[in-house]
């Protein structure tokens, strides 16, 4: 009989500056996480721009883990790149039953308002929502 794996999290955390992740991680006392920050990644891993498969095949690997270990996944995308929440969601598909959520730092993207606007026009695509005005 195969052992079934726990239902985990999944959030994709609209967060500029990652100190203020790491906050609100200390503050709520986050454990049995795993956190995919895209920009670390490319900065760390990447080569050249043509690496664009290259770095799909290291998110999907680091879900799998995750979801392996049962642990929540934080997903923070590169917001200076041309980011789109539309290929995001395709992210749901790997996930299957697991919880697809959104966290959203409100204060860090006044500035850019299409990038919120985008999330809150797709908020019914997500389980789960928690905006934080100012943290």
């Amino acid at each position: 009989m195969s052992k079934e794996l726990p239902k985990i999290n999944f959030f994709v955390v609209y967060v500029k500056t990652r100190k203020k992740f790491d906050k609100f991680v200390k503050n709520n006392q986050l454990r049995n996480k795993y956190v995919i920050d895209i920009k670390k990644l490319i900065d760390e891993e990447m080569e050249g721009d043509d690496d664009k498969i290259f770095l799909k095949i290291l998110i999907f690997n680091k879900i799998q883990k995750a979801i392996e270990r049962g642990r929540d996944i934080y997903y923070i995308p590169n917001f200076d790149e041309d980011f789109s929440i539309d290929k995001l969601l395709n992210l749901k598909k790997i996930l299957g039953d697991n919880n697809f959520n959104i966290l959203l730092f409100y204060e860090e993207f006044k500035k850019t308002p299409e990038i919120i606007d985008e999330a809150f026009d797709n908020l019914p695509k997500f389980s789960n929502s928690q905006i934080i005005k100012d943290y």
